[in-house]
């Protein structure tokens, strides 16, 4: 997942994920988000949470509420700017990765809000299936789970597959996930041309989503079915 770049390069990746703010990166679904922080308590989980600007946001909004957010960066770089921006809030920070999170499925817990924000594209398409089993476990029945996905070249040495809506919507459907909203070509908020972007927004069908298959029948299944 290029975790050794990141570290690398945390202050000038940090400067760019900084000046943009969250309205602006995230404009396409927070019309789904404002019924969420009106909620007394919330639970938020950042997967890929980088410098924090984005859980710097929730955690602002969210004051005045019984609210827990967990902030996941394993750049241990990245992770230290993010927990120096967030050091007055509610935010606490693990060091931990997908496919699996093991840590965070350790605390046993389900959160009302999961956001992957140019996190999905770092995954190979083998890991896939894992990562949003897991993710799908995470989630609480009324809960939603944002993905967005990073079409373009990769602009330097950090590893970038590529990324389908109709490949995640199918793997969404292994996991009993179904799709809230689906957002169109979305133009990059830094200004490079060849890089767009698609946010796609899921919640849990009717039956509970503890009840989705575990991860390793889902993956078996898929290399049967190849």
């Amino acid at each position: 997942m290029s975790i050794a770049f990141y570290n690398d390069h945390a202050e000038i990746l940090a400067a760019q994920y900084l000046s943009k703010t969250f309205e602006e990166v995230h404009s396409s679904w927070l019309h789904h988000l404002l019924p969420l922080l009106a909620k007394n308590t919330l639970s938020i989980l950042d997967v890929g949470a980088g410098s924090g600007r984005d859980v710097h946001y929730l955690a602002q909004r969210a004051q005045g509420r019984e609210t827990q957010i967990i902030a996941i960066e394993p750049a241990i770089t990245l992770a230290k700017m993010g927990q120096v921006l967030t050091r007055d809030l509610p935010v606490s920070w693990i060091e931990d990765s997908l496919p699996q999170l093991q840590k965070v499925v350790g605390l046993a817990q389900q959160f009302d809000l999961i956001l992957l924000s140019a996190v999905w594209m770092h995954l190979s398409p083998s890991e896939r299936p894992l990562a949003l089993a897991t993710l799908s476990r995470l989630l609480n029945l009324t809960g939603l789970l944002v993905i967005s996905l990073r079409h373009g070249p990769s602009p330097d040495a950090r590893v970038m597959h590529p990324v389908s809506a109709d490949e995640l919507l199918t793997l969404a459907a292994d996991c009993q996930l179904q799709l809230l909203d689906s957002s169109q070509d979305e133009t990059d908020k830094l200004g490079r041309t060849q890089v767009h972007w698609q946010t796609l927004v899921f919640t849990p069908k009717l039956m509970p989503n503890v009840n989705a298959p575990e991860a390793s029948v889902i993956i078996q299944e898929r290399l049967n079915a190849d």
